[in-house]
């Protein structure tokens, strides 16, 4: 953690801060670095040493967002550490969606799987364009395997007395 925060110019704040700079398009704060570049165990580190889960992203891609887009591949592990922490399933983020509307849209079915069992609301419209929910964007994309986990599974008929 010493020697990363050292790399980093030793930042005031650190590790819940904002380093001014997007370092090597990670994003501009070390978690974000940690999510797109750093193992699950550092990630749960600099969450241990206060680094917010929840951070807000100007960019439009908060945590859950650029785990979801990580281009590793444990970043359903780096997405696990995240949700175990805290992250919010409905902070809002790149036109307006919530983590599963991303999920949804990158077509990455484990995701929506693990962003449905911490809570994520399926009925979540974005306030902006199509103003849909994951539910409607999953059937729109023809992604059948996110609808039949989002889908109500439908009441067994009454029977006749």
């Amino acid at each position: 953690m010493a020697g990363f925060r050292a790399a980093l110019g030793d930042p005031a704040g650190f590790p819940d801060c904002l380093l001014g700079v997007d370092f090597l398009g990670c994003g501009d704060r070390p978690l974000d670095i940690a999510i797109r570049c750093g193992p699950p165990a550092f990630v749960a580190a600099l969450i241990a040493s206060g680094a917010d889960p929840r951070a807000e992203a100007a960019d439009g891609f908060p945590p859950l967002f650029q785990a979801i887009d990580a281009p590793r591949e444990d970043r359903h592990a780096v997405l696990a550490v995240l949700l175990d922490a805290g992250a919010d399933t409905e902070q809002r983020g790149l036109n307006d969606g919530t983590a599963l509307h991303h999920a949804v849209a990158r077509r990455d079915i484990a995701a929506v799987r693990m962003l449905l069992a911490h809570g994520a609301d399926i009925a979540a419209r974005t306030r902006i364009d199509d103003l849909s929910t994951p539910l409607e964007d999953a059937e729109a994309m023809g992604f059948a395997e996110a609808v039949a986990l989002m889908r109500p599974a439908p009441s067994p008929p009454r029977r006749r007395r």
